[in-house]
């Protein structure tokens, strides 16, 4: 109790110090294009409080250089500058969406975190009192912060979301292009080859030349086995290049149906099977995949005209921009 009332006193000191004399009445610290960015949303978005608390808890001693030195006053305050520039950046790209028609109306905001809010407290099975007293208990303010910072937050996400769609709304794919992919990512629409085995693995490799040898003279798979203690010596419909190491798929690929391999030794493990059943490798037509290849191929296309947009349009907004920073980061020295 007594290190959450001094750090209070130390945001009330920093909060004297810093905007006394250097914010207007209106508590703007940041104009964007003739739209403000008020102290209380960086006071939201920057949560120093819950930031001390937290190094408190981990490191009392760094807690206390940050807290008692103006060093450490100084990084809390080019901490919160570098935070601001952030909502400097997210409020630019709203109003970028704007430009195009594509700023989410306050409506349309509020309606999306209501229902996020609303979900989460009935999956929680808890209502918004109990959630507000929750979040202050955790040093996350009140209910109306998180509403607040929430519907910042969304209205960039919406803002995002909606200039996309208007940027890529006229893009298209050919029949020649899914044709194209599917030709070169083939392999993609295939199932490999898969073997059927009989395969034992042994630690010595005169038991292995033994085993064989048994198999040779008519005994089955399963009858060594057994005699040996194993119990798994089948394998179906092994997909190519897996289960086994690298080296005894070489052979494997190699052998003729029906014949029987080995040893083989393979780290020390001495191998042997037999190949029982080939399935070769099957592609799926292009029918069966083209709405699949031509949501991938859509989808990419439509990332490269919005990166292609956003390098050249977006770079140029804010050039153009005009933004007025009033936080200052410079702290008085001390006689």
């Amino acid at each position: 109790m007594k290190r959450f009332l001094l750090l209070l006193l130390l945001l009330v000191v920093f909060s004297v110090m810093i905007f006394s004399e250097e914010l207007p009445a209106t508590s703007t610290v940041a104009v964007v294009n003739g739209e403000t960015i008020t102290l209380e949303q960086l006071n939201r978005a920057a949560d120093v409080q819950k930031l001390m608390i937290g190094i408190s808890q981990v490191d009392q001693t760094f807690f206390n250089v940050l807290s008692n030195t103006e060093e450490g006053v100084k990084v809390i305050l080019r901490y919160k500058r570098v935070v601001l520039d952030d909502l400097v950046n997210k409020l630019l790209i709203v109003q970028f969406a704007q430009k195009y028609g594509a700023r989410p109306t306050e409506e349309e905001v509020k309606n999306v975190v209501d229902k996020q809010i609303s979900n989460y407290l009935n999956q929680q099975g808890i209502d918004e009192k109990t959630f507000d007293m929750y979040l202050q208990y955790a040093n996350m303010g009140t209910l109306e912060d998180f509403k607040e910072k929430m519907y910042f937050e969304t209205l960039v996400n919406l803002s995002l979301e909606k200039l996309f769609n208007v940027v890529t709304k006229d893009a298209t794919v050919s029949d020649e292009e899914l044709k194209d992919y599917y030709q070169k990512h083939i392999d993609e629409y295939s199932t490999p080859t898969q073997y059927t085995l009989s395969l034992i693995a042994f630690d010595n490799e005169k038991v292995a030349n033994a085993a064989k040898t048994k198999i040779v003279s008519g005994e089955t798979f399963n009858g060594v086995a057994s005699e040996y203690g194993i119990s798994h010596f089948k394998y179906e419909n092994i997909a190519e290049d897996t289960t086994f190491p690298d080296k005894l798929w070489n052979y494997i690929k190699n052998a003729p149906q029906g014949a029987l391999l080995g040893p083989i030794n393979v780290d020390e493990k001495y191998y042997i099977f037999k190949v029982e059943k080939v399935i070769p490798m099957q592609s799926k037509k292009f029918e069966e995949v083209k709405e699949e290849i031509s949501n991938v191929v859509l989808s990419e296309k439509k990332k490269n005209l919005w990166a292609n947009f956003i390098d050249s349009e977006f770079s140029k907004f804010k050039n153009e921009s005009t933004v007025e920073v009033y936080y200052k980061v410079d702290v008085e020295q001390k006689n």
